[in-house]
Parts: structure tokens; sequence; C-alpha cells
């Protein structure tokens, strides 16, 4: 099974999706760099020991970089709206 496969199954040794915190979560963002920092290194290692070549290292490194960004992008969306909404409803009474 290839690398790229293991990622979008998120078969990885370790990564799980029951160790990401939800969105709402106040470490989140923490955990989630935390995360990404560790898959990099992780994508560097398979590099350095040849599991892994050029085009599938570099492949993979977008779609974390584009994954990352989009759960970043996403949780403070969500935050802005869950305030907006928040402050509506006070403003109600």
């Amino acid at each position: 099974m290839s690398a790229i496969q293991l990622l979008r199954e998120n078969n990885l040794p370790f990564l799980s999706s029951g160790s990401w915190p939800e969105l709402h979560r106040s470490k989140y963002s923490h955990n989630h760099i935390e995360g990404f920092n560790s898959l990099i290194q992780y994508l560097v290692r398979l590099r350095r020991e040849g599991t892994i070549d050029d085009g599938d290292f570099n492949e993979l490194v977008k779609m974390a970089s584009a994954a990352f960004v989009e759960a970043e992008i996403s949780s403070k969306i969500d935050n802005v709206l869950g305030s907006k909404a928040l402050n509506d409803q006070l403003l109600k009474f």
C-alpha cells in the first residue's frame, strides 16, 4: 500500500481519527499544529529512508498542507459564526 493511499485512508501509524480533538475544543488549533508537524516529520523520515520517492513526498506534503489550511480556516469561521450567533441571541433579550 502506498503512502498516499495510507494518508487518504487515515491509516498512518501515528495519527488516529479518534485522537483529533473536535473543532470547538480550546486546544484544537495547538493540537492540529502539533499533528501537522508530526506528519511532516514522518514524511521527511520516509523520504530520507527511501520509502517514498520525491513525487509521492511532494504530493503528500501538498495534501497535508491543504488539509491543515482547510481545517484552520474552517475552525476560525466556525468560531466567528458561533460568536455571531451567540451575540444575536443575547441581543434579542
